[in-house]
């Protein structure tokens, strides 16, 4: 749920217009779904002295780490959650999700509660200090949920695939 409160957080500041905020293209996700591909940027929102990158690893208390790599329009998110607070791109994730809003986050897409799972292959995961790098593909279902905390409906579903290449942020 934290994950959820602060991607919307996220989403909202990102989609918000403000005149004292500069967004930076960082990274690239790009994914076909159905009969549709879309490619979007992941960004850093800098407003004064606040960074907000759409790309981080949040690492936890118990050597957790979760890996979010979102879209500029906080539309399309990607996650990765790890046993360690050191991933390589052969460390099997837990668990791995992938939630597609394309028309905002009142009607969704998500791997879980899908028929069959989310293939997450990290090609390079390096972490350097409180910054690191992700490329790779993923690939697999996603269903329809009918709005926020709703439950993907896994008879209304579509194949998606794509890739990511994104340098990304650390935050403990």
């Amino acid at each position: 749920m934290r994950k959820l409160a602060l991607q919307m957080a996220l989403a909202i500041a990102v989609t918000t217009p403000a005149a004292a905020w500069e967004v930076e293209e960082i990274g690239t996700i790009t994914a076909t779904f159905g009969d549709e591909t879309m490619q979007q940027p992941t960004v850093i929102v800098t407003s004064g002295d606040e960074v907000s990158p759409t790309a981080y690893m949040i690492r936890t208390i118990g050597n957790f780490s979760s890996l979010n790599l979102m879209t500029g329009d906080g539309n399309f998110v990607i996650e990765a959650d790890y046993m360690t607070h050191a991933p390589g791109p052969d460390t099997a994730p837990i668990s791995a999700a992938v939630t597609y809003a394309p028309a905002g986050w009142t009607q969704m897409w998500l791997s879980d509660g899908a028929p069959e799972p989310l293939e997450v292959t990290f090609t390079t995961l390096e972490i350097e200090g409180d910054a690191g790098h992700a490329t790779g593909t993923f690939r697999g279902v996603l269903c329809f949920a009918d709005g926020m905390g709703a439950e993907a409906d896994p008879g209304n579903c579509r194949a998606i695939e794509g890739t990511f290449d994104t340098p990304f942020f650390i935050e403990e």
